[in-house]
């Protein structure tokens, strides 16, 4: 081995022997939520004013379905993007082209587009402008989130976003200040403010600046914001708008392969009103929704103002759930002036024993040119105990882009069974899925990307594992094909595993006004392909490992911390062709304020 190679790894290697060192003398820490560690119920915190219920996951679900990253995870997480935090989902290829502020599609069981729906307090995000295809979670700040919820399917994840609005009385605010390497700078504002009258204000501001990294001209602005005010004058009714604006300019990058992120400057606006009346205060019993959502995108420079112009959509939605302790039942229509202008979907959850949960779902979608999609997966889950074993089926002949004139529906069966463990200290989940043969759009998923190749049937094998001992947490997962071949940005042989130190050293600091968080991480994936140039020509992935470290310390709502990206100085990125800085090193500090 190479010693400019040898360093980097003696690096991370001497971190998580600092990290380990003491931690069988400290009491027990907590990092990210593991899979499945929080009840279905949980999302709805005991308040001290009225505040509207959160959007999370109809319930309940087999176990290991739902995997929950809380306000606390968010928080305490080694990055700025939704794309960051889903690199923790099993399966899933964070396809990044830079760092942050560069496209980061989320790529899933070979579906390109077809692998992931993002919904945005209860609503989905719908792809628009230049991200016509499929909506880029590189572009979604975690500041204004208080709670994200992954849906896993065999081949397919549904992502709750969950945005903020404080449970207190009074004030809540969180500043946060970044500066690093080339040129990085980042600013975060979050001001909460809860009236004893229903009254919620809830202002968020995320701004993030990078120039260039090793020789490439790069110079990304981006620029998030969000107004939300609620009002809930009863437990049983509440009401809540929101603006929000994420504002973007970059400027073009090129590749030794031909392939090129355009010079962006652009700007997507949404308003959401939501009007909630429930039977119970917890939205158990009867409750009904009604809203309207408008999402408009707008290009401000560059040859993405002749191509695409001013973009805008608008939809309204009408909604009835009724749930009980054990059996839940959702129904949602939408109309919309876009290219779906009839969906409505269905979901439901039962526990008609104990040790036993079924749950289901389907959509129907009306698209334009004579097209529609049809939606439906189901789920058998039996626990007993720490121990379950659960069954998965999901079927689709669905249109992956209906902004797409050209794109039709296709049909789909996957199929997933998984065992797994959940206790205090240990979860562990390992399956098997059949994924069915997909062909995705002859189109990028994302701008400067390479075209997906149709993705042969396999079978793949997928486990997760999170393990607490004392302050330390060891967590990751993998994925490998047993039969078949990986479909494009799907290597053969994916990995990301974790050692988290984290204590609060409640013998020094019994008052728990100190804790710190030391982590290290290692992603790693095999040798595959990446896509097809303009000519076709497959683009070969190559294989690589990429290492991080994060250090945050927290004294009385003031924190510290560090990040350091690529510490293994790999030469090879996600992308072929786009580079990975290595060595990219961040620092900064953040408050967090009460009344």
């Amino acid at each position: 081995m190479r010693l400019g190679l040898a360093r980097p790894r003696l690096r991370l290697a001497a971190l998580l022997l600092v990290a380990a060192g003491p931690a069988w003398a400290q009491a027990p820490g907590r990092d990210s939520v593991p899979p499945d560690s929080v009840p279905p119920d949980s999302g709805r915190v005991a308040v001290v004013g009225p505040m509207p219920a959160l959007e999370i996951t109809p319930g309940p679900l087999a176990p290991g379905a739902r995997l929950v990253f809380s306000r606390d995870s968010v928080h305490w997480l080694n990055g700025y993007t939704l794309a960051d935090l889903l690199a923790d989902v099993p399966g899933v290829y964070v396809a990044r082209t830079g760092f942050a502020g560069q496209p980061s599609p989320i790529l899933y069981g070979g579906r390109g587009a077809a692998g992931i729906e993002i919904l945005y307090d209860g609503v989905p995000m719908v792809a628009i402008g230049a991200d016509s295809v499929a909506v880029d979670p590189g572009r979604i700040s975690l500041v204004g989130l208080r709670r994200v919820e992954v849906e896993r399917h065999p081949a397919f994840l549904r992502v709750y976003l969950v945005s903020e609005r404080s449970e207190r009385l009074g004030t809540r605010t969180y500043l946060r200040v970044v500066n690093g390497d080339f040129k990085s700078a980042a600013y975060a504002v979050l001001f909460q403010h809860r009236w004893a009258n229903g009254i919620g204000l809830d202002l968020t501001g995320d701004y993030l600046n990078i120039k260039g990294g090793q020789g490439q001209t790069r110079e990304a602005r981006w620029f998030d914001m969000r107004a939300a005010v609620d009002w809930t004058p009863t437990p049983l009714v509440s009401a809540r708008f929101q603006l929000r604006s994420l504002t973007l300019d970059r400027e073009a990058t090129a590749t030794q392969i031909g392939l090129s992120v355009p010079l962006r400057g652009d700007s997507r606006r949404e308003s959401l009103l939501r009007l909630v009346a429930s039977t119970r205060p917890d939205r158990q019993g009867l409750s009904l929704e009604a809203g309207l959502q408008s999402t408009a995108w707008e290009a401000d420079s560059g040859l993405a103002d002749t191509l695409l112009g001013t973009r805008s959509m608008n939809q309204g939605f009408l909604g009835l759930r009724l749930a009980g302790p054990l059996a839940t039942v959702d129904l949602v229509t939408r109309v919309s002036d876009y290219h779906t202008p009839l969906a409505a979907d269905l979901s439901a959850g039962w526990q008609p024993l104990n040790w036993v949960v079924l749950s289901g779902g389907a959509r129907w979608a009306s698209h334009e040119g004579d097209r529609s999609s049809r939606t439906a997966w189901g789920s058998l889950g039996l626990h007993r105990g720490a121990f379950s074993l659960a069954g998965d089926v999901r079927w689709a002949d669905a249109v992956a882009a209906p902004a797409l004139a050209t794109d039709t529906a296709q049909t789909t069966l996957d199929l997933g069974v998984r065992a797994g463990i959940a206790s205090r200290r240990l979860t562990f989940h390992a399956g098997i899925e059949q994924r069915d043969a997909y062909a995705p759009p002859e189109v990028p998923v994302a701008p400067g990307f390479p075209i997906l190749a149709p993705a042969p049937a396999a079978t793949y094998a997928v486990g997760d594992l999170s393990v607490t001992l004392g302050a330390i947490t060891l967590a990751g997962w993998y994925a490998n094909p047993v039969s078949g071949q990986a479909p494009d940005f799907q290597p053969p042989s994916q990995s990301r595993w974790s050692a988290t130190f984290r204590s609060k050293f409640i013998g020094a600091f019994p008052s728990r006004a100190f804790e710190l968080k030391v982590q290290v991480a290692l992603e790693s994936w095999s040798a595959g392909v990446a896509g097809a140039d303009d000519a076709g020509t497959p683009i070969p992935l190559p294989g690589t490992s990429v290492g991080e470290a994060f250090l945050q310390l927290e004294l009385v709502g003031f924190q510290a911390f560090y990040s350091l990206k690529n510490a293994l100085r790999a030469r090879e990125g996600y992308v072929p062709g786009y580079e990975y800085p290595r060595n990219r090193q961040t620092f900064g500090v953040k408050w967090l304020f009460h009344d």
